[in-house]
């Protein structure tokens, strides 16, 4: 793991060990408002050691963008009594598949044997949610698309966007809907944040904001179009696995050997998806 100080009072924390996950905390004058949490217990632990020794130990509240676990499992490393706010659909996912999923993560490396999930205290389904703590203000909005349930912080004082995975350094969509993904990414671009922190990757700085959010948009556009070139042709669905990542215009260094599988899922969802539309019920 490593991190970075973004601000004065916002930490960056990212797994070199998972596709550069990140968590971020903010500090505030009411305690520390805590965004996802890194999957690997002995990393969650160090994060909230370290928060604790700069706010004195007090949290003011834990945000959950998303129901993946890759951002909830660390969530257990931070006090009991402290709020943990998501969306609705969040809440309803974890309740469905969260222990299932956590059982699997206990049976390939016991190292999870000490996580146990947490569930929202206070969820949203409509419009927006906002955290007032101290003298800071965050915006809690509906940005799917990455997944239904995916919401990001928008921190109002400083316009920067603590995105979850509707900002990440390859868009994944094959747990969500990458019209909807789209829609996302315009939405940011038109709340015209200076900073945008990614669900993994790198911070998206001052200046380089709106030009990234279109050259994401370009690339869901480019493999929902190689999806569909491949399903109209009628090319065998592994056809796509040979389309490497850069023919949509991105690179594979941002999240490593993971790149391509990643970018290969996001093709393959879109032309499951057209098989279902053409052929109901199959």
């Amino acid at each position: 793991m490593f991190w970075e100080r973004v601000t004065e009072d916002i930490y960056l924390f990212t797994s070199d060990r998972y596709a550069l996950v990140n968590s971020v905390a903010i500090l505030t004058t009411e305690g520390t408002v805590v965004i996802d949490a890194l999957p690997f217990p002995d990393e969650a632990m160090q994060i909230a050691q370290f928060l604790a020794g700069r706010s004195g130990g007090r949290f003011r509240s834990l945000i959950l963008t998303h129901y993946h676990m890759d951002h909830a499992y660390g969530l257990f490393a931070f006090p009991p009594g402290v709020d943990l706010i998501a969306h609705t659909l969040c809440m309803q996912k974890l309740n469905e598949v969260g222990e299932i999923s956590l059982a699997e993560a206990r049976n390939n490396d016991p190292l999870f044997n000490e996580v146990t999930l947490r569930s929202p205290q206070i969820t949203f389904d409509t419009g927006e949610l906002t955290l007032i703590s101290g003298n800071k203000t965050f915006r809690l909005m509906h940005l799917p698309g990455h997944t239904a349930d995916n919401i990001g912080a928008f921190y109002e004082e400083e316009r920067i966007l603590f995105a979850g995975d509707a900002v990440m350094a390859i868009p994944i969509i094959a747990d969500g809907d990458y019209q909807q993904a789209i829609t996302t990414l315009n939405k940011i671009k038109s709340l015209e944040p200076e900073t945008v922190v990614q669900g993994h990757g790198e911070v998206i700085l001052r200046g380089e904001v709106q030009e990234v959010m279109n050259t994401y948009i370009r690339y869901l556009e480019c493999v929902a179009g190689k999806a569909n070139e491949a399903f109209q042709q009628g090319k065998p669905r592994k056809s796509l696995w040979d389309v490497p990542l850069e023919a949509c215009g991105l690179e594979r260094v941002p999240l490593g050997i993971a790149s391509h599988q990643l970018h290969a899922a996001n093709m393959l969802s879109i032309y499951d998806q057209l098989q279902r539309e053409q052929c109901p019920g199959s």
